[in-house]
């Protein structure tokens, strides 16, 4: 835990008191201050029953991956082998690696290391935070080793790395009003903190059975791919995020780099699905600042 005597202000500080955030900022806080907030909120996770890909530390990831080029004719070009790739090599990638010919990736090694690797480690994850003072937003960055899509939609949303977020939203006195939970294709969901699960004072998170997406509670959930819904269900493991390290996601090595995290999957060729590692958190992938309350199904 962290000392008792870092207190968060009951009103912003004036910019000129804050180090870490620039002076034109609504809202700075001290480094202390938001890893307190970044513990105060951490989500508590309940995965589906059937779920087999958790958490995993996103530097040993790093770890057991090539970092690769694409090359369409000639075959990939190795640039860093197994357990050599920097983290400081990742943040230098543009941002216009997302859509290049020759995509930079990183290279789960699953076939030299096998396939438990993509199981992930819930024991070395970390609590990944971003407090963003523009918003006035705690941001919790959720990584996976593999994303297997929803149940009953095949290969075509399976993909190395998964990066998915929970962003707790912020008042003028730094106390909660809203959370909003990843999904996919645009349907973020949002609930006010009055709506919103929680325990311990805590935001409460569904994980979607293999996506990983984020819902507010249990149930089918549009995805809006035709017969195929995310599926939230309790009776799986319950995990508490604020029991693991807390780690400002922004002052990581790779923070703000546009490598994939997973290999270009062969069905995103012919545009099929979701098959290829999404880029990581930067300062493109911040907090969650477009959802809606939606429902289940």
């Amino acid at each position: 835990m962290f000392p008792s005597d870092v207190r968060l202000p009951a009103t912003p500080p004036p910019p000129a008191t804050s180090p870490a955030t620039s002076t034109a900022a609504p809202y700075c806080l001290t480094p202390a201050q938001t890893q307190q907030l970044a513990q105060q909120y951490a989500p508590i996770l309940y995965f589906h029953p059937d779920e087999q890909n958790f958490l995993q530390n996103p530097q040993t990831y790093i770890d057991q991956s090539t970092l690769r080029q694409e090359r369409d004719f000639w075959g990939d070009k190795e640039l860093y082998g197994l357990g050599e790739v920097p983290g400081s090599e990742l943040a230098g990638i543009g941002e216009g690696n997302r859509d290049a010919d020759g995509q930079i990736f990183l290279d789960h090694q699953n076939e030299e290391l096998g396939d438990g690797i993509r199981a992930g480690d819930l024991g070395n994850s970390q609590n990944l935070y971003q407090y963003d003072p523009a918003s006035n937003t705690i941001t919790y960055h959720l990584f996976y080793s593999y994303n297997d899509g929803p149940p009953g939609v095949g290969d075509v949303q399976n993909h190395e790395g998964d990066w998915e977020k929970i962003t707790v939203q912020l008042d003028s006195n730094f106390q909660p009003v809203e959370v909003c939970y990843s999904a996919h294709n645009g349907l973020n969901v949002s609930r006010s903190w009055a709506d919103a699960p929680k325990e311990d004072g805590r935001p409460v998170s569904y994980v979607g059975q293999g996506s990983h997406a984020n819902y507010p509670e249990p149930g089918d959930w549009s995805t809006n791919f035709p017969g195929v819904n995310d599926i939230a269900a309790t009776g799986g493991i319950r995990f508490d995020l604020a029991e693991r390290p807390a780690v400002d996601v922004t002052q990581e090595d790779y923070y703000g780099g546009y490598v994939l995290w997973g290999e270009r999957g062969s069905a995103a060729e012919v545009g099929i699905g979701e098959t290829t590692g999404p880029t990581g958190p930067s300062s493109t992938k911040g907090p969650i600042l477009d959802a809606s309350p939606r429902e289940p199904e």
